[in-house]
């Protein structure tokens, strides 16, 4: 099957980058494209309009968490006044004992939410670094149904973070659930990578890095070797976090992954935010920027989720310009990929008080190419001859969005998630029109609701204070419930 896509803006790649054609062409046979450019006069089996629309490549999203809203609705406002930019405090630090995990089918209704919701705001590939555990089976099958693309497994570490009875945050060593966990995220890769057609693929990750020991640490990466696939970790992601491993290894976060051999081409790090270049930590000796640049490691940046907490990279144009690969990521709730790219081009501006960092051009390779390498895939984050069809219709042409003359400044300056008309992986259209093609949206949408509702009013039995979530995040103005 030849299905030619024309009429739109194409963000075809030359092979030395992107380049934009108007009213170009893009060609797919099943799940390869075969053109991306000028025009093409060929033989073609169905035709695509994308006139008014850029057709980009899709996005890869390197931070996305499988758990739902719950805590990403506690990240919120006064939830972080205590702990150092940490979100323990939130939701990752309960009584222990006190929080049980949710039943399988809570756990479907979630992970099918995420998918969707990611998906329909331009995320053709998600890097899952860690969600609700169990029911694997259904998660393979889920990533079949819907039609996604996925890198994932189940997180491990053996360092698990509590509250006590008076809300300090501790951590609890139990080196025997490390190796336990590893051996179920290692298993996981060994009998799912390649399932799916292909799009599911196995990778690893070592939950934060100051979760992990050391140990647990060179484990995993030696294991991510053995088995020839990527291994992600949170570092420098609060303060929190930085002041353990400098306690712990008298080291930076980055120093310490260093040195242990964790940094290569085929790791990424989520975040890293406090390093030796952030003002904040205060620790000015070595240069950490140096240190990823040199050890190939992918940098995942998630600027909005920084953002709502007043903070940012120090900077974005910085760590391109030490030679740092930095990848975009949404984190946490909207996953809205296009929004993305013009959060982290003001926040680059902002930080350097420079209009001329933060460039479209930049951001937009942070959000299609950027984790190529870690992926070790060419194949993805273009259009080009021989790549994966995996393809957005994004829609310029209307009311809502600026008169352009460049469509990628338009995209980033003016453009949102909802704006994406079409989605295709692998060749097959998942969003047309802006609603998924497989499943019905609105049940996906009333069971994760369902389910957050439930995980809001459960929160009290494992908070130290017994709080509310309206008590812990006062809503914006007061709220007359229906009865």
């Amino acid at each position: 099957m030849r299905t030619l896509i024309e009429g739109g803006w194409v963000v075809a790649h030359s092979g030395a980058g992107h380049e934009v054609h108007e009213r170009g062409s893009v060609v797919v046979e099943d799940d390869r494209i075969l053109h991306a450019g000028g025009p093409y006069t060929g033989p073609v089996d169905a035709r695509l309009s994308a006139r008014g629309k850029l057709v980009s490549p899709g996005f890869i999203n390197i931070h996305v968490h499988t758990a739902g809203s719950g805590g990403d609705y506690l990240l919120l406002d006064m939830a972080r006044n205590d702990y150092r930019t940490a979100n323990y405090m939130s939701f990752a630090a309960p009584l222990k004992g006190k929080l049980t995990p949710p039943p399988p089918p809570t756990v479907a209704a979630l992970r099918a939410f995420v998918f969707l919701h990611a998906l329909k705001q331009g995320s053709t590939t998600l890097i899952d670094v860690g969600g609700l555990r169990g029911d694997w089976e259904g998660y393979a099958r889920l990533v079949e149904e819907l039609g996604v693309r996925v890198y994932a497994s189940p997180p491990f570490r053996d360092r698990d973070t509590f509250m006590d009875s008076e809300g300090r945050l501790y951590y609890d060593e139990d080196v025997t659930a490390g190796q336990q966990r590893l051996r179920e995220a290692t298993d996981f890769v060994r009998k799912y990578d390649g399932a799916a057609q292909g799009r599911l693929r196995g990778m690893l990750n070592a939950a934060q890095v100051e979760t992990c020991s050391e140990p647990l640490l060179r484990a995993g990466k030696d294991a991510a070797r053995e088995l020839h696939v990527p291994i992600h970790t949170h570092a420098g992601g609060n303060l929190v976090e930085f002041q353990r491993i400098m306690e712990e290894h008298r080291k930076t976060p980055v120093q310490f992954l260093a040195d242990i051999g964790f940094l290569d081409d085929r790791t990424l790090l989520g975040h890293v935010v406090f390093t030796t270049a952030h003002p904040w930590p205060r620790y000015p000796f070595g240069d950490d920027l140096r240190v990823l640049a040199e050890t190939g490691a992918t940098v995942g940046h998630c600027p909005y989720k920084y953002a709502k907490m007043a903070m940012t990279l120090h900077s974005f144009q910085r760590y391109l310009d030490a030679g740092v690969t930095v990848a975009l990521g949404t984190d946490t709730y909207p996953m809205d990929m296009v929004a993305e790219l013009r959060w982290a081009s003001i926040l680059a501006k902002v930080t350097d008080a420079n209009y001329q960092v933060g460039l479209p051009r930049d951001v937009f390779n942070a959000a299609t190419l950027g984790a190529c390498r870690f992926l070790q895939r060419g194949d993805l984050g273009r259009l080009a001859p021989g790549a994966k069809a995996d393809i957005l219709l994004i829609d310029l042409d209307h009311l809502g969005a600026p008169v352009y003359a460049d469509p990628i400044k338009a995209l980033v300056d003016g453009g949102c998630g909802r704006d994406v008309d079409t989605v295709i992986v692998d060749g097959k259209v998942l969003v047309q029109g802006g609603r998924a093609t497989r499943v019905d949206e609105d049940e996906v949408y009333a069971k994760a609701r369902r389910a957050t509702e439930h995980y809001w009013s459960q929160v009290p039995g494992w908070r130290w204070d017994g709080a509310t979530v309206d008590r812990i995040i006062p809503p914006a103005f007061p709220v007359r419930r229906a009865p």
